[in-house]
């Protein structure tokens, strides 16, 4: 069951992998926006599972109004669901507005996260597109994910990353903690990927082997239960390949740390084939050239760190994920002003810009420039166009973003 233009991507392939985290049984359709493992019911609402442990009386609730044929408040409710009782719930009223929004088109996602009540996050997922681990993540995959391969993404927030992996490889699972951040994905960011909405403090929803490489990216540092997250990543991973970016290190000084481990720590756990610096993966990014492995022993001191566990990715094209694809239109940065950038808040320009001359030394593209690539996107030779996407200058954005 669907908001009337919300794209249906529950197949059945999809559906045959899912796994109940209640008792593990294979998940099957139960009626309209309802799946059952025999025991439970869950809502299924936008083609998205919500398959949350510990939230036993909104799932109740949620089930309860799609089997009223409600599903419009059922969708309020888990839109209204946050990570954990510490931050306030969305009203539902401003939720069910905002889906309506939506359906008509006339809707930007700024508009929708600002009904959702997100604040701060809201600013960082507007602006994510053009932020360092944003441009880390890409490079991380470009060098250690097999293209065209299925990606599943723990931790993936609205689906930024998830885009870019759809357009330019192949399948995407993406799953997070929040109903919320994967609607956005769902309705904005990656309305073609495979969203789940579960806990990772609890079983993976997932069959083994079902995707070829894992990939946690600014979440790791999280979870609760690393060790737990890192079995369960491998066993999803036909190869056992797995890839964490913009790990924090307890060792080193982090904004919103969580509950990080040391260099050490992370080393004997993950048992990494490769590590990095997560800033070199950003550079390599805005540079186009490959980013230098080192060893884990050189990072004690990093604040954000990336590890690669498992065997090589096949080769592929340099620049395959993190340059701008021919033909797509992009727009000016929306951080840009007439005479540069302009930072949403004091703590977003602290930190973000303030370590990276990128950010700060943005200026607005070329009239000429700017109204070419907004009808017809990167000519595929152009190198002036491409350092400006490279640079966040010009950016690839869903429509109706801001």
């Amino acid at each position: 069951m669907n908001s009337p233009s919300a794209p249906e991507t529950l197949d059945d392939s999809f559906l045959g992998g899912l796994r109940s985290p209640a008792n593990g049984a294979r998940l099957r359709r139960a009626g309209p926006g309802l799946l059952t493992d025999g025991d439970t019911l869950w809502p299924c609402l936008d083609g998205i599972p919500y398959l949350r442990i510990g939230r036993d009386a909104l799932r109740t609730a949620a089930v309860d109004a799609i089997r009223a044929d409600d599903p419009g408040r059922a969708l309020a409710l888990l839109l209204a669901d946050r990570k954990d009782d510490s931050v306030p719930a969305a009203d539902p009223a401003a939720s069910r507005a905002a889906v309506a929004a939506v359906d008509r088109g006339d809707a930007t996602a700024a508009r929708v996260m600002d009904a959702f009540g997100y604040g701060g996050l809201g600013t960082y997922f507007l602006h994510r597109w053009c932020l360092p681990t944003f441009l880390s993540g890409q490079a991380l995959l470009e060098a250690h994910a097999p293209r065209g391969g299925t990606l599943l993404e723990v931790g993936c927030g609205a689906g930024h990353l998830l885009r870019g992996w759809l357009a330019g490889s192949g399948p995407a699972l993406g799953c997070d903690l929040v109903f919320s951040h994967l609607w956005l994905a769902r309705r904005f960011t990656a309305p073609g990927a495979r969203l789940v909405c579960f806990d990772a403090a609890g079983p993976f929803p997932f069959a083994d082997g079902s995707a070829d490489v894992c990939f946690a990216h600014d979440s790791f540092h999280y979870f609760p239960d690393k060790a737990h997250a890192f079995r369960e990543l491998r066993r999803i991973a036909r190869d056992g390949r797995v890839l964490l970016g913009h790990i924090h290190n307890a060792d080193a000084p982090n904004y919103a740390p969580g509950t990080p481990l040391s260099v050490q720590e992370y080393v004997a756990l993950l048992r990494p084939t490769v590590a990095y610096d997560d800033a070199a993966l950003t550079r390599a990014a805005l540079d186009g050239a490959p980013a230098a492995a080192v060893p884990p022993q050189k990072l004690y001191a990093t604040s954000a760190l990336a590890f690669v566990h498992g065997p090589p990715a096949p080769p592929s094209p340099a620049g395959w994920l993190t340059a701008p694809r021919p033909g797509v239109p992009l727009r000016a940065n929306p951080l840009l002003g007439p005479e540069g950038p302009r930072w949403p808040t004091e703590q977003f320009a602290r930190e973000f810009a303030e370590d990276w001359p990128y950010l700060r030394r943005m200026t607005p593209p070329p009239a000429g420039t700017a109204d070419a690539v907004a009808r017809t996107g990167w000519d595929g030779t152009d190198p002036v166009v491409e350092r400006l996407v490279r640079q966040r200058v010009l950016l690839e954005l869903p429509e109706r973003w801001s």
